[in-house]
């Protein structure tokens, strides 16, 4: 009963241990870039606030997408990317639509903080 028990305090202790080691490091640009985008985000519906945002959600998708062991951020900061770039590239949005819009940015800039924020350093 002893060595089934050590044997699976070994076995848990290792899958933390590599999924510990196989998790991108904290990254303070990749960090910044994200909270830079959440802010914006609460900015309002102007043409230069928008482009701003669609710039540095830009910023950010080509910064990590890079990164090793990056594979949830990576795919996050995409759809980030995607939600910017068709908020800067409507037409003329509704006021309505583009308030939406920028909490639906600024709620997955959170949850993107929140993962990279909770890497090791």
């Amino acid at each position: 009963m002893k060595s089934l028990i050590l044997a699976s305090l070994l076995f848990l202790s290792g899958c933390t241990l590599w999924t510990a080691f196989n998790t991108a490091p904290y990254d303070s640009n990749e960090y910044n870039l994200v909270t830079k985008v959440r802010v914006l985000a609460n900015g309002g519906c102007d043409k230069d606030n928008l482009k701003s945002i669609y710039i540095t959600s830009q910023q950010l998708k080509f910064f990590s997408q890079y990164l090793p062991y990056n594979d949830r951020t990576i795919s996050m900061t995409n759809n980030l990317f995607n939600i910017t770039e068709g908020l800067y590239k409507k037409e003329n949005p509704s006021e309505i639509y583009c308030k939406s819009k920028l909490d639906l940015i600024s709620k997955s800039s959170e949850e993107i903080q929140q993962v990279i924020g909770t890497r090791p350093r």
